[in-house]
């Protein structure tokens, strides 16, 4: 009886226990919250997690940074300071960090950097409100060796 306008209820015996979504609800809650971090995804062989690539910054920006930006939620981070923290298109990084991800089976939608100093960033991926890091990049600028080359203007 295809063409019949009975409508046929569901019944559900029994709903499952102890099930929780892994992402539910509004996708920008995040905004709300401070950050925290995690190095689980560093790269350790290019814009590398080591002694040899930071030495001592770890100590004197790196640590201090992370530890002022702590104090902020996302959105003051991202929205209130977006020129010197943002997302990045990944069609806007250097082949070589491009490269990178796919060989880390890293498939995100964009990478944020964050700014530590001049010409001293942090990128990585965002997972609710931890910032994956992968990279610490000291030679930001108008270069071919950065992640994301910044252009000067008017030159």
């Amino acid at each position: 009886m295809a063409g019949s306008n009975r409508k046929k209820e569901v019944k559900q015996i029994e709903f499952p226990t102890g099930k929780i979504i892994a992402q539910g609800g509004n996708p920008e809650r995040y905004y709300s919250e401070n950050p925290a971090w995690t190095f689980a995804n560093a790269d350790h062989e290019m814009w590398a997690f080591s002694q040899d690539h930071i030495g001592t910054a770890v100590w004197t920006e790196i640590l201090p940074r992370l530890q002022a930006l702590e104090t902020q939620t996302w959105n003051e981070i991202l929205v209130r300071n977006k020129k010197q923290n943002h997302s990045l298109n990944l069609s806007e990084l250097n082949k070589i960090a491009q490269d990178r991800l796919t060989s880390k089976y890293i498939e995100a939608e964009s990478l944020i950097s964050l700014r530590i100093t001049g010409n001293h960033r942090l990128y990585g991926y965002m997972t609710g409100r931890i910032f994956n890091i992968l990279w610490y990049d000291d030679d930001h600028g108008d270069n071919n060796t950065c992640v994301c080359r910044s252009r000067l203007k008017h030159t």
